[in-house]
């Protein structure tokens, strides 16, 4: 794999890294929502899986898309997948195309989780 500004930013462990995130966010969030539908919690409460559920939607974007949303809000990428070895983005066009898919991924996983509460809300 190889750095392209806006389309690809990680490498193989990074993503199976951030495919792991998003797992560990949705897990923890159909605990909580198993929890609350148990113990009885008001619909309102609900809105508190957001937190888990954001986690679960950026980390399963951004391994799809190749992408990690802090890496391009910073100007780095990481192919090696060692956390110790950055490679810097060094073009302001290029940096500026990384933080557009940047804030594009946190808004897919903003709307994403503002559905699947209202889903939730409604199914419950």
């Amino acid at each position: 794999m190889l750095y392209k500004a806006g389309v690809c930013n990680i490498g193989k462990t990074e993503i199976r890294r951030r495919y792991a995130f998003g797992i560990i966010g949705f897990v923890l969030a159909a605990i909580i929502l198993v929890w609350m539908s148990v113990s009885g919690f008001s619909h309102t409460w609900f809105v508190l899986l957001a937190i888990p559920l954001f986690a679960g939607f950026e980390g399963t974007y951004q391994g799809a898309l190749h992408f990690c949303a802090g890496f391009g809000m910073t100007g780095r990428y990481d192919f090696l997948g060692t956390r110790k070895e950055y490679g810097k983005v060094t073009s302001q066009k290029e940096h500026k195309a990384d933080i557009v898919m940047s804030l594009r991924i946190h808004a897919y996983s903003l709307w994403s989780t503002v559905i699947a509460i209202i889903v939730i809300i409604l199914l419950i």
